[in-house]
This record gives structure tokens, sequence and C-alpha cells, in this order.
């Protein structure tokens, strides 16, 4: 039989073993030990749970949703479906749609209005002149 000393010995390995496990910290939205925590020791211990129980949903969170990187943009200007699909589920409510190249329609004409005028007072010279740049290929995607 185990004396006293020998269990609470076992006991403090256990905890310190726990302690460097990897679990989800659900404020910092990332799987990290106990001492790695930005939030600290105590938040962790209260927000942190076991990364088997976390949706993948929310792992991929800490990549960034599809319309905020390359992958969700439209190689022309705009977002794709994977970018506008990833905007709506963030944003319920929403509905994006395709760019309209048709001239009567009035969907367009209000897009171009709204985006000339942001070229004019929001971007450098250097960027306005950019044919690269996100808004000009965004304005030619829209046929404006």
């Amino acid at each position: 039989m185990k004396n006293y000393k020998e269990i609470k010995q076992l006991a403090e390995e256990a905890k310190k073993k726990e302690k460097e496990e990897k679990k989800f910290c659900r404020l910092c939205q990332k799987p990290e030990t106990r001492s790695e925590c930005s939030y600290g020791e105590k938040a962790w211990d209260r927000f942190a749970v076991p990364v088997k129980s976390v949706k993948k949903e929310e792992v991929e969170l800490d990549e960034g949703a599809a319309w905020t990187r390359k992958s969700g943009q439209n190689k022309s200007g705009g977002l794709n479906e994977k970018g506008r699909k990833s905007y709506e589920r963030e944003n319920p409510g929403s509905d994006l749609k395709a760019p309209s190249k048709k001239v009567g329609n009035p969907r367009r004409k209000s897009f171009c209005a709204r985006m000339k005028g942001m070229k004019a007072k929001l971007t450098s010279k250097k960027t306005s002149r950019d044919p690269d740049s996100r808004i000009n290929k965004s304005l030619r995607a829209w046929n404006c």
C-alpha cells in the first residue's frame, strides 16, 4: 500500500501534467497550454476546454473568414462564391450577390456611384492609379 507522501506526489505530477496539456481557450480562440494563455492562468482554468469538444468551425476562426483571405477573393476583384458564403455565415441576414455587368441594373448603378466616391476620397493617388488595386479590380468587375 502507498503511503501519504507517494499519493501526494502522484497527485502533484498529475496536476502538473494537466497544466501543460493543450486545451482550446475560448478567450484566445486557439489551442494552447495554461502558461501560453494571453489572458492568464486563471482565465485558462475557467474558459479552456478539451480540444476534442470544440467544433471544427471554432478552430477555423483562428485563420479568419474566407472573405478576408485570398481564398475568398476573386482575382478580378470582389468576392468569389466561397467569400460571399463565408460573409453571409458571419453576418446573418446579409444577401451578397455576384457583380452585375448589365448597364441598366440599378444595383450596378448604385454600386458604381458608391465605389467611385470611395476611390476619390479614401485612396491614395498611387492606389487610385494602380490597375491591380482591389478597388480598381472591383470597379472593372462591375463594368464601372
